[in-house]
């Protein structure tokens, strides 16, 4: 069974969660690619906050996760994420955030 493609992962994330998106404007942040093994995570947020800065749009909780194997799509907790010592970012070389 293939795999899940980084491109299908972020689709699949934004059909899922851009519909009925509040507060602000619906962000993906796919300027850098956030994975391990098993998973693709994705930055998703308002864009007055991912991108403009401004901290009053800012969410905390779960961050949108895709398995690889399965394409399900997970929201898991941001403090596991983010100190979870597999989880590698690298530079987009085809982004579509501009």
């Amino acid at each position: 069974m293939p795999q899940i493609t980084y491109d299908e992962a972020r689709d699949l994330v934004r059909a899922q969660l851009e519909p009925g998106w509040t507060p602000g404007t619906f962000c993906l942040d796919d300027r850098k690619i956030v994975e391990n093994d098993t998973m693709f995570v994705f930055a998703v947020g308002a864009r007055e906050h991912l991108v403009d800065g401004d901290i009053s749009y800012a969410v905390a909780g779960s961050v949108p996760v895709v398995y690889k194997e399965t394409g399900e799509l997970a929201l898991l907790p941001s403090v596991d994420v983010g100190t979870d010592p597999t989880v590698t970012q690298r530079p987009n070389p085809d982004p579509t955030l501009r």
